[in-house]
C-alpha cells in the first residue's frame, strides 16, 4: 500500500499545475489503444514499477480505458488541464471522474495491491 500511495503522489506532481504543460507534451502515451504504463512515472527497472504495473493489469479493462481516456482528454485540452488523482480501498474496482472545466479529479477505488482479484465468470454469478 505505501508504494501505491507514493505512486499516486508522483502522479499528482506530474499532472499538477506546475508540470501539466510539460506532461501534456507526452500525451501520446495515453492515446487511444495505449495501455496504462507505470513507466510514465516510475523507472521501468525498479521494484515500484513491478508492483504498480501488476496492479494496473488487475484493473478491469473498462475502468483502465476510462482512466486512460480521461488522462488523454486532460492532456490534449487547450490548455491542458491539471489532474488530481486519488485511490481508495474497495472490494470491486470503481472510478469517479470529475471534470470541472479547468481541471479534473480521478478517484479509483479498488483492492489493495496484494489482494487477489476474484476471477468471476458468467457461470459463477
Amino acid at each position: 500500500m505505501p508504494m501505491l500511495q507514493a505512486f499516486v503522489n508522483d502522479l499528482n506532481r506530474k499532472f499538477g499545475t506546475e508540470q501539466i504543460a510539460q506532461t501534456a507534451g507526452l500525451a501520446k502515451a495515453f492515446a487511444p489503444g495505449e495501455p496504462l504504463d507505470a513507466g510514465f512515472v516510475v523507472r521501468k527497472n525498479s521494484a515500484a514499477y513491478k508492483v504498480i504495473q501488476s496492479y494496473l493489469r488487475k484493473i478491469p479493462e473498462s475502468v483502465s480505458e476510462s482512466v486512460r481516456a480521461s488522462i488523454y482528454r486532460a492532456l490534449t485540452s487547450k490548455p491542458a488541464k491539471p489532474v488530481t488523482f486519488a485511490w481508495a480501498p474497495g472490494y470491486d474496482f470503481e472510478l469517479n471522474v470529475w471534470d470541472y472545466g479547468c481541471g479534473m479529479t480521478v478517484l479509483l477505488r479498488g483492492r489493495y495491491p496484494a489482494d487477489r482479484v476474484p476471477n468471476r465468470t458468467r457461470d459463477s454469478v
